[in-house]
């Protein structure tokens, strides 16, 4: 019996070797689910699915855009031509256009031209800022004026000399107060009380003058003498003008003439020059009263 069930089919076995071949079959299934589930899908199921879902897709924007295509297609189709082709008859004449264009711009040329000439020629026959007579004319004013200017110092100065000549007189005439200081200037009718004694030549010529209707400015109604005439052509020659001492004393008259006047001079505040007087005052006072019981 054991020769021929080992001479038999060798693949047939008992009860427990079927049970581990179909518990064995069963594991393997069962492992390769749950790997499958675990693992997920494989690169070639991805790939395939997504390459499903591109697809489908692309075929659906294709779809679209053609849809679209045939929608503007049909769009344009229906409207009407912006620019319908025209007839021999309605083409306008562009021979006839480019002659007139040609025209036009050669008037304006010629206007332009025209109007570049005239503002040529105006520019060529302006009137200058400044002409030469005019230039001179103002020169020679100006020479004019200094000339007169010189001329009225000139003659202010003469006339201080003169009136420093005529105190002059005046005091030499007077008694001195060591001869007589009692004396006392007798006072005339017309004039102030601080005016000098005039007396008979010299000055007095002067106040004859205004009686008469001479020039009583001129050396006071006499001869001027010939150190007047030496001094004033001294004075005016151009040496002495050109001297240190000639610009030291238009610089001394110039301040003297421009100085400021004894009322715009602002003094600076000396304050309170009693304070300390009236501090000790008040100290003190006190301890001088009596007091009261």
């Amino acid at each position: 019996m054991l020769a021929a069930q080992s001479g038999g089919n060798p693949t047939k076995g008992g009860a427990h070797t079927a049970f581990k071949e179909n518990l064995k079959a069963d594991l393997h299934s069962r492992v390769t689910k749950t790997v499958r589930v675990r693992a997920g899908p494989s690169w070639d199921e991805r790939m395939d699915k997504a390459v499903k879902a591109f697809g489908a897709k692309s075929r659906a924007s294709e779809a679209e855009m053609k849809k679209n295509l045939v929608e503007a297609v049909e769009r344009g189709r229906s409207r009407p031509t912006s620019c319908p082709i025209r007839s021999a008859s309605e083409t306008p004449n562009q021979f006839a256009m480019l002659q007139q264009r040609k025209a036009e711009m050669k008037e304006k040329e010629a206007q332009y031209r025209e109007h570049l000439d005239s503002l040529r020629d105006k520019m060529e026959k302006r009137e200058p800022l400044f002409r030469l007579s005019n230039v001179s004319s103002a020169f020679e004013e100006q020479r004019q004026r200094m000339l007169e200017r010189k001329r009225q110092m000139a003659q202010d100065e003469h006339e201080r000399w003169e009136h420093l000549k005529s105190l002059e007189v005046t005091a030499a005439s007077r008694p001195m107060l060591i001869e007589d200081p009692t004396y006392k200037p007798q006072k005339k009718a017309g004039l102030s009380q601080s005016s000098p004694n005039l007396q008979e030549g010299g000055t007095a010529a002067a106040a004859d003058g205004h009686k008469t209707g001479l020039n009583p400015a001129v050396f006071g109604g006499r001869e001027e003498y010939a150190k007047d005439v030496k001094i004033r052509e001294a004075v005016n020659s151009r040496w002495y003008q050109q001297t240190d001492w000639a610009k030291k004393v238009a610089e001394i008259r110039d301040r003297a003439d421009n100085r400021q006047k004894l009322h715009e001079i602002q003094y600076p505040n000396k304050g309170d020059r009693h304070a300390l007087t009236r501090n000790r005052l008040m100290h003190t006072l006190p301890c001088t009263v009596p007091g009261v019981f």
